[in-house]
């Protein structure tokens, strides 16, 4: 049987400042991260898309807008791909954070501890479930893109693995990275982890003799 496949892309680099967990709060792509955007759209615009999923945040939401618009796919807005809510430690600086006891209390568990009034790890796995599990009913064996955040997609990537929750911090996404991961009945295999946005989608979808 065909898997649903999905090129899940994380957004490209924002404005403000590094260090700073701005999680659900809507921050503009910067300069560069509107060049990696459209470099991304240029590579994907003829790939046979079934659906594009995408953050509501507009870091994410206006390249899937536009990939959208050009492939004639359908689009899927959706607050549950958001990045990882870190409630009232939104808009602080790492540096900051380290300085209280409950946040280094998280460190040590992400995967229960959720900050206050924020997200789990497991909670955060526990939407971005639902909203794969939403795409493989509605697209059977189709290929569809996702736009969404670094936190969402290393949780996505390290469950397919089997590596657990814990190792979320081990998994590396760039800013406009490409993740590949193939859905069967028989669960998921990953083709992909942290590709470039430049890379030719054609080429390694052909190579898979799923395009």
């Amino acid at each position: 049987m065909r898997p649903t496949r999905l090129l899940l892309i994380r957004h490209g680099k924002t404005e403000g400042t590094p260090g700073v967990l701005y999680s659900q709060q809507d921050v503009p792509l910067s300069e560069e991260g509107w060049r990696q955007t459209e470099t991304l759209i240029e590579g994907l615009k003829t790939v046979p898309l079934q659906a594009v999923y995408t953050s509501d945040l507009s870091r994410a939401r206006l390249a899937a807008e536009r990939l959208a618009e050009l492939t004639r796919a359908p689009l899927h807005v959706t607050k549950k791909l958001r990045e990882i809510d870190f409630g009232a430690w939104s808009g602080k600086h790492f540096r900051e954070l380290l300085e209280l006891p409950e946040f280094k209390e998280r460190l040590k568990d992400p995967e229960r501890i959720a900050p206050p009034g924020g997200e789990s790890l497991r909670d955060l796995a526990r939407r971005a479930g639902e909203v794969i599990e939403e795409i493989r009913q509605r697209y059977p064996g189709g290929l569809v893109a996702v736009f969404t955040h670094g936190g969402l997609l290393r949780v996505v990537i390290a469950e397919a693995l089997g590596a657990g929750l814990k190792n979320f911090f081990r998994l590396q996404q760039d800013y406009a990275a490409v993740n590949l991961i193939d859905f069967f009945p028989e669960g998921p295999v990953v083709g992909l982890v942290n590709g470039p946005f430049d890379l030719n989608f054609r080429t390694l979808l052909e190579r898979e003799s799923l395009v």
